[in-house]
């Protein structure tokens, strides 16, 4: 499963050790599922191993998101209505704030990509195994989310249609991720990425 990590002990508890150590996260940041090797597949005197499925807690990750999130607005003496939601399995933090809104976004969005980057920073050091988390500011990321969204519909309807791969424009890393999530609850689109920065971009295929 996506955004999972499988570990093998000899125990439950030995393999969850070594799953907290990869991820180096504390145990309550955690979820998992038990599986063991049938006993009639095994050797006369073998142990079963133990398999872990562990996944990060998305409401450990969001916890984590809007309390920096709040910490760093305190530090600019920022006041805004901090909240989160889950929506295509990604965490949308928002803060909501009249006043400030321009000054977060900045020109082009590029104070609030520098926010993003920040805070997913300080949150989580894992990689793929993390929840992705997207900071927005009265919509504004939302607006351009429901822009992407069209478009990835677009391109698996030609991808389904034609049976070719279907490229899209280069884009900057956080809509590629957007994206590969998106596309990821379509049934039967399969996407990746292929390039390099900044002329990276994502392909479909239809499976």
């Amino acid at each position: 499963m996506q955004g999972e990590i499988v570990v093998a002990g000899t125990s439950e508890e030995a393999a969850l050790k070594e799953a907290l150590e990869r991820l180096r996260l504390p145990r309550e940041a955690v979820e998992y599922e038990v599986t063991t090797e049938s006993e009639d597949l095994l050797l006369p005197g073998a142990k079963p191993q133990f398999q872990l499925h562990v996944r990060v807690r998305t409401d450990f990750v969001a916890e984590k998101a809007m309390r920096h999130l709040r910490e760093i607005l305190a530090i600019l003496a920022i006041e805004a209505e901090i909240s989160q939601e889950m929506r295509n399995g990604i965490i949308f933090v928002h803060a909501a704030s009249n006043d400030a809104a321009s000054l977060l976004i900045g020109r082009d969005g590029q104070n609030l990509d520098a926010l993003q980057y920040l805070i997913n920073r300080m949150i989580l050091r894992v990689g793929r195994e993390a929840p992705m988390v997207v900071i927005d500011v009265e919509n504004y990321r939302r607006r351009q989310f429901d822009k992407l969204e069209r478009l990835g519909q677009r391109a698996a309807a030609r991808a389904r249609e034609t049976g070719n791969e279907i490229e899209l424009d280069p884009m900057p890393a956080l809509e590629r991720k957007y994206l590969h999530h998106f596309l990821r609850s379509l049934e039967g689109i399969r996407t990746f990425s292929r390039g390099d920065e900044p002329e990276r971009y994502l392909v479909l295929i239809a499976e």
